[in-house]
């Protein structure tokens, strides 16, 4: 984990400490059983585990509690999705931030989910060995903002950031220009911004080839397939 999402943890967890957990939290009687209800009382906050809190996550505010209630979980449900491989998918989980119209929550809980969306994916292009599409277009239809996410992508051949790059080429490139598929959620203009900043970094793609090539033969061939990709793009 990076110092700055190890930060943005730490400040989720401050700002939203004010909410507290209830003894009990009306849910769905026919979805949420006293043993679910056990589970999330079980522990501290810190301690309560990806399964103690899958089922709430999946159905806080909709089916169990109110937006109080989530938002005394919410620093453990974050710091879980962003530090473990949580059971509850990541459309799910943030898309719990719209179903509580987070926009019109206070402005330092704005401000500080803000810096940890883009603390998360800042350490996701470090630190994880593959594009992560689906996170991409959550943290992107939740701030609506492209330039920030790609200003924080600096390639380098020393962490996992120009294999994600060549990753974005070789499983996407082709789905970008016409936004098929999962990338309709990105506006033209952002989709214009993504493709220029795409073709201006085409020159590493090939530096990577001969930097990995005797070390990583299948991410040096993947790097050529992408720019092969681009050169022949319209």
């Amino acid at each position: 984990m990076t110092e700055e999402l190890q930060q943005a943890i730490e400040s989720i967890y401050s700002t939203f400490s004010v909410y507290y957990a209830r003894s009990a939290i009306d849910g769905c009687p026919c979805c949420v059983s006293d043993a679910d209800q056990e589970a999330i009382h079980s522990k501290s906050l810190r301690q309560l585990s990806e399964d103690d809190l899958a089922k709430y996550t999946f159905k806080a505010m909709t089916t169990w509690g109110d937006t109080a209630d989530f938002k005394h979980y919410l620093p453990r449900i974050f710091e879980l999705l962003a530090t473990t491989s949580f059971p509850v998918d990541t459309f799910i989980v943030l898309g719990k931030l719209t179903y509580g119209d987070w926009r019109h929550w206070k402005k330092e809980e704005q401000d500080v989910l803000t810096r940890f969306l883009f603390a998360w994916w800042t350490d996701l292009i470090k630190n994880q060995s593959y594009f992560d599409k689906e996170t991409f277009l959550e943290i992107y239809k939740l701030t609506g903002a492209i330039e920030p996410m790609l200003t924080r992508w600096n390639l380098s051949f020393e962490d996992y950031s120009f294999q994600n790059f060549v990753d974005l080429i070789h499983s996407y490139y082709d789905e970008l220009p016409n936004l098929k598929a999962g990338f309709r959620e990105l506006s033209s203009e952002s989709i214009a911004i993504l493709i220029s900043w795409i073709k201006e970094r085409k020159e590493i793609l090939q530096n990577g080839f001969f930097y990995f090539e005797d070390q990583d033969k299948e991410l040096a061939k993947n790097a050529s397939i992408a720019l092969c990709i681009l050169e022949h793009a319209v």
